[in-house]
C-alpha cells in the first residue's frame, strides 16, 4: 500500500474510532458505511486523485472538493486571472508579440511574461507563445497546484520567474503539522522570497522594472520579519496594531479525512494594487496650517503629511512604469474653489509636478490637471524618451514614490487674494491611478478609475 493511502486510511480509522468512543452512533454509521464503500477491500482511497497523473499539473478545479473556501478565494484573486486580465493581454499580444520576429533580444522578456502569468504553460514546455490558443484555459493564470509544487528558486536570489517546480502528488504548504496525506511543510511558502520569484523582475537591459521585493527588503518591515504573506494573505489585508489578523478554521473539508482546526489560515484573495479596498486607506494624510485665521495679502503655509507606515513597500509599487499617485490641494469656499498648485522641488525636468514632465501632455493627457504633486517612476528607452513599455526601458531617470514606512511632508503656499472673501476649507486628496488614460486608449483598454486613497481637511477663517 502506498504511503499516501496508508496515511489517509489511518486518518479515516482514527475519525471512526473517535466517533465510536464518543457514542455518536448516527455519525458512526454514516462514516462506517462511507469507509466500507471507499476503503474496502484494499483501502482504495481518493480514487479521483489517484487517477490524476503525478507528472502533470492538476487544474485548480481538482482542489475544490476539499478546499472549497480556499478555491472560492483564489478564483476572486488576480492570481487566477493573471493571464486573461485585459492589461496583460493587451500589452503582451499587441506590443510584445509583434516584436518577437524582428527583435530577438525581446524573446527572454517575453518568456518571462509567460513564466509568471501562465507558469504551467511555461513549465510544461511552451516558454514562448504567440497566441491565446496555445494556452489551456484550465492551466492559465497562477494555479493552486503550481504554487504548491514550487520547492525553491534558481540562483542566489528570487526574481524573474526563476522558480523550481515539479509536478507531484505531494503539495508544499505552510503548515508544519502534516495532517493531510499529500501535504509537506515548506518554509519558503511562509517567506517573502516566495513572492519575490515573480514580483521582482529585471529586463533585457538590466533594469529592475519590478522591485516590490527589493523595496520590502530595504524596509523596516523586513527588519521586523513581517513577510508579504502577513499582509496580503491575512483577513484584513493590512496589519492591525502592528499585527496580522488571520482567518481560522479548517483548511479542508472531507467526509473521510481528518483536518484539524487551525488558528491561522492564510487567505487566498491576495488583495493588492488592483483591489480598491486595499488601496483606499493604504496611506493616511494629515494637514498643518501656519495660521488658523488670515486676511487679504497673507501667505498661508500649508503642510500636507503623507504617511506610508501601513505599507511594506513603495507606493505605488509593482508596474511602476504605469502606476502613479497625485496629490490635489484646494481651498473650498461657499461659492467657489481655489486650486493650490505644487511647487517643483524633487523633480528632474519637472517630473514631480503634473504637466511639467517632458512627455506629460502625451502620457497624462487632459484627464490629470496640471500643477499637482505626482508620485511616479520615469522609465526611458534608448532614445531617452519616457516609455510605458517596461521591456523597452534602458534606465529609470526619476523615482519619487513614497518609501515603505516613510512619512513625507509636502509644503504649499496659499496667498489670500481679494477674491477670497469667505472662510474656506483647505482640502487635500491623494489619488491612485493604475495606468494613464493615454495608455488605455493606445491599447483599447477601459478608462482607468482614479481611487481616492485618503484625504485631510482644515478650516481657514478669512477676516
Amino acid at each position: 500500500m502506498s504511503e499516501e493511502k496508508q496515511c489517509h486510511a489511518y486518518s479515516v480509522c482514527r475519525t471512526i474510532t473517535d466517533c465510536f468512543f464518543k457514542k455518536s452512533n448516527v455519525r458512526f454509521i454514516i462514516l462506517l458505511t462511507s469507509a466500507l464503500f471507499f476503503l474496502c477491500p484494499v483501502f482504495n482511497v481518493y480514487s479521483v486523485d489517484l487517477a490524476l497523473p503525478a507528472d502533470k499539473y492538476w487544474p485548480s478545479s481538482t482542489c475544490r472538493d476539499c478546499h472549497v473556501k480556499i478555491i472560492e478565494q483564489h478564483m476572486q484573486s488576480r492570481h487566477s486571472r493573471s493571464f486573461v486580465n485585459q492589461v496583460f493581454q493587451a500589452q503582451y499580444f499587441k506590443e510584445v508579440v509583434p516584436l518577437i520576429d524582428t527583435e530577438t533580444s525581446i524573446v527572454k522578456d517575453a518568456e518571462g511574461c509567460i513564466a509568471c502569468h501562465s507558469p504551467v504553460t511555461y513549465n510544461t514546455g511552451k516558454k514562448l507563445i504567440v497566441s491565446n490558443k496555445e494556452v489551456l484555459y484550465d492551466s492559465s493564470g497562477v494555479t493552486c497546484d503550481f504554487c504548491h509544487t514550487i520547492k525553491d528558486y534558481k540562483g542566489e536570489k528570487p526574481g524573474g520567474g526563476n522558480y523550481i517546480s515539479q509536478p507531484s502528488k505531494q503539495k508544499l504548504g505552510p503548515f508544519k503539522s502534516e495532517a493531510s496525506w499529500h501535504h509537506i511543510y515548506s518554509e519558503l511558502h511562509t517567506k517573502s522570497e516566495f513572492c519575490a520569484i515573480c514580483h521582482n523582475m529585471v529586463n533585457q537591459h538590466g533594469v529592475e522594472i519590478k522591485s516590490t521585493f527589493t523595496e520590502w527588503k530595504n524596509s523596516p518591515y523586513a527588519e521586523e520579519k513581517i513577510q508579504c504573506q502577513d499582509c496580503h494573505m491575512n483577513a484584513r489585508g493590512f496589519l492591525i496594531e502592528d499585527e496580522p489578523v488571520y482567518e481560522s478554521g479548517k483548511s479542508s473539508y472531507s467526509v473521510l479525512g481528518f483536518s484539524p482546526y487551525r488558528e491561522k489560515l492564510y487567505t487566498h484573495r491576495f488583495p493588492g494594487a488592483h483591489t480598491k479596498e486595499q488601496i483606499v486607506g493604504a496611506i493616511t494624510l494629515s494637514m498643518e496650517l501656519s495660521r488658523s485665521e488670515a486676511s487679504v495679502g497673507d501667505d498661508v503655509k500649508i503642510k500636507v503629511i503623507i504617511d506610508n507606515s501601513r505599507t511594506g513597500h513603495k507606493m505605488p509599487t509593482g508596474s511602476a512604469d504605469l502606476r502613479f499617485m497625485y496629490l490635489e490641494l484646494k481651498a473650498k469656499g461657499e461659492n467657489r474653489s481655489h486650486f493650490i498648485p505644487a511647487m517643483p522641488g524633487r523633480g528632474l525636468s519637472g517630473y514631480d509636478v503634473t504637466g511639467s514632465g517632458i512627455s506629460d501632455a502625451e502620457i497624462l493627457g487632459r484627464e490629470i490637471a496640471d500643477g499637482m504633486r505626482i508620485y511616479r517612476s520615469i522609465y526611458v528607452n534608448k532614445e531617452s524618451r519616457q516609455t510605458l513599455a517596461s521591456y523597452d526601458a534602458v534606465r529609470i531617470v526619476f523615482d519619487n514614490r513614497i518609501d515603505a514606512c516613510e512619512i513625507r511632508a509636502e509644503e504649499f503656499n496659499f496667498v489670500i487674494t481679494e477674491y477670497i472673501k469667505d472662510s474656506v476649507t483647505i482640502e487635500a486628496r491623494l489619488f491612485y491611478m493604475p495606468y494613464p488614460a493615454a495608455f488605455a486608449r493606445n491599447l483599447e483598454l477601459p478608462e482607468p478609475e482614479a481611487f481616492e486613497i485618503s484625504s485631510a481637511k482644515k478650516q481657514l477663517i478669512i477676516k
